[in-house]
C-alpha cells in the first residue's frame, strides 16, 4: 500500500480520483493522509506544514517528494520505483512547498513537469499515474507503448 500525504482537502476532482482508486490493488492501493493548510504564508507555512507531514513519516519509509526541483520520470521508471521500494510515502506539499529539512529527508524528489500545477490536479495526476504503473506491472492494456 502506498501512503500519500497531501496538504489541502476536498477537491472538485475527488470523483475522478476515487474512480482510479477503486481500481488499485495490493501494493498499488492508496491510503491518503490529508493535512489542512497552515493558514500562514511563505516560510512559516512551509515549516508548519512540514512539521505536520513529519508526524506521518517513519524512519523505514521510502519518501518520494513531489517537487519542482526533482527529477522527471517516464512511466516505466515510476513503475519500477513503486515496485522495487517498500513503505513508500508520497508527499504533495502546500502552495509554498516544504522546508529544507523535509526536502533532505526525501529519498527521491519527483517533478511531474516544468509547469507548477494546483494540488487538486496533482492529486488526480498522481492517482492516475499510480494506476498506470499498476497496469504496466500487470501488463494490462490500459497502458500501451
Amino acid at each position: 500500500m502506498l501512503k500519500i500525504i497531501a496538504i489541502g482537502m476536498k477537491t472538485d476532482y475527488d470523483s475522478f480520483i476515487q474512480n482510479y482508486e477503486k481500481r488499485l490493488k495490493g501494493c498499488f492501493a492508496i491510503k491518503w493522509v490529508k493535512i489542512d493548510y497552515s493558514g500562514a504564508k511563505d516560510n512559516l507555512a512551509r515549516n508548519e506544514e512540514s512539521k505536520e507531514i513529519f508526524k506521518h513519516i517513519r524512519n523505514e519509509d521510502y519518501v518520494i517528494l513531489l517537487d519542482e526541483r526533482g527529477k522527471e520520470l517516464d512511466n516505466y521508471e515510476l513503475c519500477d520505483k513503486l515496485v522495487k521500494n517498500h513503505n513508500i510515502v508520497l508527499i504533495i506539499g502546500g502552495p509554498y512547498g516544504v522546508n529544507e529539512e523535509l526536502r533532505n529527508r526525501a529519498n527521491f524528489m519527483w517533478k511531474l513537469g516544468k509547469l507548477i500545477l494546483p494540488y487538486e490536479i496533482v492529486r488526480l495526476i498522481l492517482t492516475e499515474q499510480i494506476y498506470r504503473s499498476q497496469c504496466i506491472f500487470l501488463n494490462h492494456p490500459y497502458h500501451h507503448k
